[in-house]
């Protein structure tokens, strides 16, 4: 599979390249009418949801009610498309992102109890890509052990990798170890880490035995060398040029929606891997928006961190360029709606890492085009913000959330 990511690599770069940093930014919402029903629709959500989970009683019996209620509340808003987050997808596909995120959070607390909330959300948002996967690829599959232990590897390595207090030599070690288990070799562990990466491996391979499904193993390890090659973005004493970014951006986001795809049922067609590669580093480039000012003060060297003193209007216009031409309906998808619903999740990173108030410098105009596109007004996502949160604590937080999965 290297030659085919090279390959992939090679023409994903070259298409971004290509991509022209001028677009027009259409409203989604042109009647004022339109926009207002939608804010309110937020606002009821939002503020229904805040009353229930502080209206989370002590009494077990009292909780078994509360999930009722609550249960019920889902449902109908599912059925009644009340939702504003899942606004455009059909009933079915709801269905199919409710339970396997039920499923994956119930597997998450009876694998780690201790993985902290912000570690969980960010393994449940690739489960999420997969399920996305199984709507633009049309394949139903649900949920399996082998999604749940691939996206558990994430808090686990990823995290482990990013985290500046620990050595360069140490995460090289740590490589090294994760390297050969992930082609088949079990050697000691060294941390307890290890342990459970180890585990979550072998729950892939008891989904995916190796000898049948060899692609799965390539992909997991096609992550993993983009992993260890983007350890040069956090090595300090060398500079990367824009080239050298744009590179590892691509192969790294890529290869890791690639491995989505693989997890689903073991196969996955080429022109389903280069959707999957465009669609992988088009996630990590807005990743990379959202988090340009922690990257830059932990000198984390990306394509966004490395200018933060400059203007990105043509990053920036070009990756929505990008996203626009990737996610329109084509022979791997007919669906429009879907297309159009997936696009709009897009550029909803997008937009809201570009809104905050340490984000990345834009232009005036820019920012007033793109504050034009959104559903909701500048001044109610604003307030917004402050509605939404909550004083939990981690603990109350895990309280309610293991009353829902009981």
């Amino acid at each position: 599979m290297t030659g085919m990511i090279e390959r992939f690599c090679a023409q994903g770069i070259a298409s971004w390249n290509e991509t022209s940093p001028d677009i027009v930014l259409s409203p989604w919402y042109i009647e004022d009418e339109k926009r207002t029903q939608y804010e309110h629709q937020i606002s009821v959500f939002s503020t229904d949801l805040r009353q229930y989970f502080h209206a989370f009683p002590k009494s077990k019996s009292a909780q078994a009610y509360w999930k009722e209620q609550g249960m019920d509340y889902l449902e109908a808003c599912l059925k009644e498309g009340r939702l504003p987050l899942l606004d455009g997808m059909n009933e079915q596909e709801c269905q199919l992102f409710q339970k396997i995120t039920t499923a994956f959070l119930r597997d998450v607390r009876a694998f780690d109890a201790s993985l902290s909330l912000t570690d969980v959300m960010q393994a449940l948002r690739n489960v999420w890509i997969i399920a996305i996967l199984q709507c633009l690829f049309q394949k139903p599959i649900g949920y399996h052990p082998a999604m749940f232990a691939y996206s558990m590897l994430y808090p686990y390595s990823d995290n482990y990798l990013d985290d500046p207090s620990i050595p360069l030599a140490q995460k090289q070690r740590f490589n090294a170890w994760f390297s050969a288990r992930l082609q088949g070799i079990q050697e000691p562990h060294h941390h307890p880490l290890e342990a459970k990466i180890s585990d979550l491996v072998a729950m892939i391979e008891t989904q995916f035995p190796r000898t049948e499904y060899a692609q799965v193993y390539d992909a997991l390890y096609a992550i993993h060398h983009a992993q260890m090659r983007s350890l040069h973005q956090q090595d300090g004493t060398k500079c990367c040029d824009d080239e050298t970014l744009l590179a590892i951006s691509y192969e790294k986001g890529g290869t890791s929606v690639v491995a989505d795809g693989f997890l689903m049922d073991g196969t996955l067609s080429e022109e389903q891997q280069d959707f999957c590669m465009r669609y992988g580093f088009m996630l990590q480039l807005g990743d990379d928006l959202q988090d340009g000012t922690a990257d830059a003060l932990a000198k984390h060297q990306t394509l966004v961190a490395n200018h933060m003193d400059q203007c990105q209007d043509e990053l920036v216009k070009r990756l929505l360029h990008f996203t626009r031409d990737l996610l329109q309906p084509s022979s791997l998808c007919t669906d429009e709606r879907l297309h159009h619903f997936v696009l709009h999740d897009c550029l909803y990173l997008i937009f809201l890492a570009l809104m905050k108030e340490d984000g990345v410098r834009i232009s005036s105009s820019l920012r007033k085009q793109i504050q034009a596109c959104l559903p909701v007004s500048p001044a109610f996502l604003a307030s917004f913000r402050e509605q939404c949160s909550f004083s939990f604590e981690e603990a109350q937080w895990w309280e309610r959330i293991d009353a829902l999965l009981l």
